[in-house]
């Protein structure tokens, strides 16, 4: 099965695929609230403007104190601090403002566990591939500095293979890659692997791809042996997560499995993982 990314001594770890509907959030969320729920300390990081995993675990945005709003109860835009979120960190790094990172991480979302959220899906637009390459040391230096504070970092990330997911996974240590048991996922899981090695180069690291995940396992599934024998040439531990209605019940709920489901065999086989690839 391989070694564990504890004792290699890897904690910052990348969710990531760039094929989207793979499950890439859901297991970002499940990971990172499974290893809370093992008494880790977790930071996760939502790296998708889409802000998914913002809307299961984040808190709705407030006011800031003092802002009176446009006098029917709305903030008013002139006045309207920064955003608070992966987006004005990007910002905030590539303009070398000097602002606590804990202004950004929304504490306690879960027992355990700590959000950096994504609430701006113009993200890119606004930012633009210049000032989010410019961001990506910086931001690279800013989760290495917080590992100090967390056992693990979790960062969820988007499907597509833009500077900003590159960013995310330059600043990683590992990454755990999701799949599904389809003929269109191996050059999907070619893509990403070559993408984990060209971000390694350029940022002149060491990134493992650590694991890949089948989310919506189905032994019924015809060439499903065919399958696991095709993927296991690429020599990365092979994980399973079973098809479950608990899956989109709990999403739809805005829970994670632990909290919706856990004793379904969708929490058994993440548990698997957490307990023999992240903590073994």
């Amino acid at each position: 099965m391989g070694p564990s990314l504890r004792s290699l001594g890897y904690r910052i770890v990348a969710i990531a695929n760039q094929k989207g509907g793979v499950g890439k959030t859901v297991t970002a969320l499940n990971l990172a609230a499974g290893l809370a729920r093992a008494g880790q300390r977790v930071l996760v990081v939502d790296g998708d403007p889409q802000g998914n995993l913002t809307l299961i675990l984040g808190r709705r945005p407030v006011p800031a104190a003092g802002d009176s709003g446009d006098g029917n109860g709305a903030p008013s835009r002139a006045r309207r601090p920064a955003p608070r979120d992966l987006a004005g960190l990007f910002g905030a790094i590539a303009a070398r403002e000097r602002v606590p990172v804990s202004d950004f991480i929304e504490k306690g979302v879960r027992r355990g566990l700590d959000l950096l959220p994504s609430r701006n899906r113009r993200m890119r637009l606004e930012l633009g591939d210049s000032d989010i390459l410019a961001a990506a040391p910086g931001f690279a230096s800013l989760l290495s500095r917080l590992a100090e504070r967390y056992d693990w970092i979790v960062v969820d990330t988007s499907p597509s293979n833009g500077p900003l997911e590159r960013a995310l996974i330059a600043a990683c240590q590992a990454v755990v890659i999701p799949l599904e048991f389809q003929l269109f996922s191996v050059s999907g899981l070619e893509a990403i692997l070559a993408e984990v090695r060209e971000c390694a180069a350029a940022f002149g690291r060491e990134i493992r791809a650590h694991a890949l995940v089948f989310v919506k396992a189905e032994n019924k599934v015809g060439r499903v042996e065919e399958y696991r024998r095709v993927f296991s040439r690429f020599r990365t531990p092979v994980f399973e997560i079973c098809k479950s209605e608990y899956v989109p019940r709990s999403i739809e709920r805005r829970r994670t499995l632990w909290e919706a489901a856990p004793a379904s065999y969708a929490a058994r086989d993440y548990a698997r993982i957490i307990d023999t690839s992240f903590l073994g």
